[in-house]
C-alpha cells in the first residue's frame, strides 16, 4: 500500500534537504537550492523551462490545462515520477502532457531530479499556514477627517425699492 509506505518515511511534506553539495557543478549550494533554481528559473541554455511556469510559484498547479498540484509532494515520489518521465514510462491514455514532461526531464541529471524532489517536498503555500482565527486582528482604520464647514451665507441685500 503506497499510503502506508509514505506514512513510515522519515521526512514529511514541508521539509527540504539543506545538505551542502561538496563537488560538481553545484558545489557549495544546498541540495534543495539546486531544485529551487530549476523550479523558479529553469535553465534556458539546456532548454529547461521553469517548473513554476506551469505548476505555479507555490506548486499549486493549474487545473485548467491539467497541470497538477506538486507542492509538498514526498521527495521519493516526486523524484520517481520525474525519472519515469525521463525514461518514457507511461500508462496514460492521453500522452500529450506526459510528452511535455518527458522532453523537459530528458535534460535533467540524476542529481537535479533528486534536488527537485526535495525542493518540491519543502514547497507549500505559506498563505495557507495560518488559520484566520490565529491571524492578528487588523488595527481599526483611522476616522476620516471631518469635512470643512461651508462658510456662512452672507445676508441678502434688500431688494431695491421701486417708486
Amino acid at each position: 500500500d503506497i499510503g502506508a509506505f509514505f506514512a513510515t518515511q522519515k521526512g514529511g511534506a514541508g521539509l527540504a534537504d539543506d545538505t551542502l553539495i561538496a563537488e560538481g557543478d553545484y558545489k557549495g549550494m544546498k541540495f534543495y537550492e539546486v531544485g529551487q533554481k530549476l523550479y523558479r528559473g529553469g535553465d534556458a541554455s539546456r532548454g529547461i523551462p521553469a517548473c513554476m511556469a506551469c505548476h505555479g510559484p507555490s506548486g499549486a498547479g493549474n487545473p485548467g490545462p491539467a497541470y497538477p498540484h506538486i507542492g509538498g509532494q514526498h521527495q521519493e515520489y516526486a523524484a520517481r515520477r520525474l525519472q519515469e518521465y525521463r525514461t518514457g514510462t507511461s500508462t496514460e491514455k492521453d500522452p500529450t502532457l506526459f510528452n511535455v514532461m518527458a522532453q523537459v526531464t530528458k535534460q535533467l541529471t540524476d542529481q537535479e531530479i533528486q534536488a527537485l524532489g526535495t525542493y518540491l517536498q519543502g514547497l507549500h503555500d505559506r498563505a495557507d499556514d495560518a488559520a484566520a482565527s490565529t491571524a492578528p486582528a487588523a488595527a481599526p482604520a483611522p476616522a476620516a477627517p471631518a469635512a470643512p464647514e461651508a462658510p456662512a451665507a452672507a445676508p441678502a441685500e434688500p431688494a431695491p425699492q421701486q417708486s
